[in-house]
Formats: C-alpha cells, structure tokens, sequence
C-alpha cells in the first residue's frame, strides 16, 4: 500500500461498489490489501475516505446528527431530505447519537460538512462576545 493512498484506495472501492460489485466482496478485498500492508490500523481511516469519495461523487452521504433528544420520523424525514438537497447526493444514511448537554437544537456531520444549529453553541458563541 505504500504506493497507493488511501485515498486512492477509497476510489478503486467505490469505481468496484458503483460498478456493480457486492460489497462485502470489495470490503474485503480493501481489507486484506490494508492488512497485507501492515496498516491494519488505517482501516477505519479508510472507511471515512470512502464515505468522503460517495459523498463527492453525489451518491451517498453519511449523516451524523447529534441532538439532545430523539428524534420523531417527521423529523427524520425532513433532515434526509434536507441533507439531500444541501449535498446533492442520491441517498441519505442518519445516524443518531443523543447528547443531553447540547440542551437543543441539532448539530449534523457528513464527511465533507458540518452544521451546528444546537443551544449549546449559540451559548459559547454569546461567550465570545462578551
């Protein structure tokens, strides 16, 4: 591997993945050549630079949203479809994770984007100001 990137490594998997290949074929292929270079530890490093080369190519995004409580499917629903809208991807995936100390709001990741609408940072930025 020390003559292909990650990076690089992340665009073959998804030229394979869009091409049709089963995935847990071309997961595993990416896997052993990560192993065989003795950089097993960059596996998940991998993975983020796969889900940054769908979210380029307009295929997919990966949404991490933080809330401080959960989130209904009507809510749920807009965000996937506001997500697509911002992005410009085919599809949307949501993972949710509740953090109680951001009081409200929501804050959203993906892998080239971050949005923070939550009560804690509004709190932090009125500290900066004064």
């Amino acid at each position: 591997m020390s003559k292909t990137s990650r990076r690089n490594l992340a665009a073959y998997g998804v030229d394979r993945l869009l091409a049709g290949e089963p995935a847990n074929r071309v997961g595993k292929e990416l896997a052993a050549i990560i192993v065989d270079s003795g950089k097993a530890i960059e596996l998940e490093f991998l993975i983020g630079d796969i889900a940054w080369e769908l979210e380029q190519r307009h295929e997919l995004a990966i949404g991490k949203i933080t809330s401080a409580h959960g989130l209904d499917n009507k809510v749920r629903a807009e965000l996937i479809d506001q997500l697509r809208k911002a992005i410009g991807t085919k599809e949307v995936l949501l993972e949710e994770e509740r953090d109680e100390s951001l009081i409200g709001g929501l804050r959203v990741e993906t892998a080239t984007q971050v949005w923070d609408y939550t009560i804690a940072r509004k709190l932090s930025q009125l500290r900066e100001m004064f």
